[in-house]
């Protein structure tokens, strides 16, 4: 692994793809990574979350160098939301989950903003359903969760962030978020 201590761990949550469709396959991704110059690149299952190496200088180059090949491929504009293994790693040691709304919990949620997020939302968030909660946030991120019923799947807030937004954004399980952050410290040791 790159020596942490030149160069930075990352990780990009690449919005609305499933890797095997539309032609982009684990590969043809971590090509496009290795190619702008990331060293490391490793994908975890199959929403597009790509962890990698690079000078801090070097990441916002390597970002657009792989939104571009992206939107080659895919055509249509495919946004990275990268965040450092610290920046990970704080935010699991936050623990923003343990203040969440209500206990029968069906998934817990962080929404990736590039940027930040806008001032539009008036946290706590709640639909009459009582389906979620959108319960908590920092200038980048916004933390929710999803109610477990006995008897049907919930909605989530995904729609309702991105059109509160006006932007778009990427969703991730808090589960996922745990794995790579495991991963990658256990590939650290």
């Amino acid at each position: 692994m790159t020596d942490p201590v030149t160069s930075g761990t990352y990780v990009a949550f690449v919005r609305a793809v499933m890797i095997g469709r539309e032609g982009l396959h684990r590969p043809v991704l971590l090509d496009m990574f290795e190619r702008a110059g990331a060293t490391d690149p490793v994908s975890y299952i199959s929403t597009g979350n790509v962890s990698f190496s690079i000078e801090p200088a070097e990441l916002d180059r390597v970002v657009d160098e792989v939104e571009a090949e992206l939107e080659r491929l895919l055509e249509r504009p495919t946004p990275l939301y990268v965040r450092s293994l610290d920046e990970l790693r704080s935010m699991l040691a936050d623990d923003r989950f343990a203040q969440a709304p209500f206990d029968e919990v069906y998934a817990r949620l962080v929404t990736f903003f590039r940027p930040t997020v806008p001032p539009a939302f008036e946290l706590p968030m709640t639909p009459p359903s009582g389906d979620w909660s959108i319960f908590a946030g920092t200038t980048t991120e916004l933390f929710s969760v999803t109610r477990a019923w006995p008897d049907r799947q919930p909605t989530d807030p995904g729609g309702v962030i991105q059109r509160t937004a006006g932007q778009l954004v990427t969703t991730r399980a808090l589960g996922t978020i745990e794995r790579i952050v495991t991963k990658l410290d256990a590939a650290d040791r």
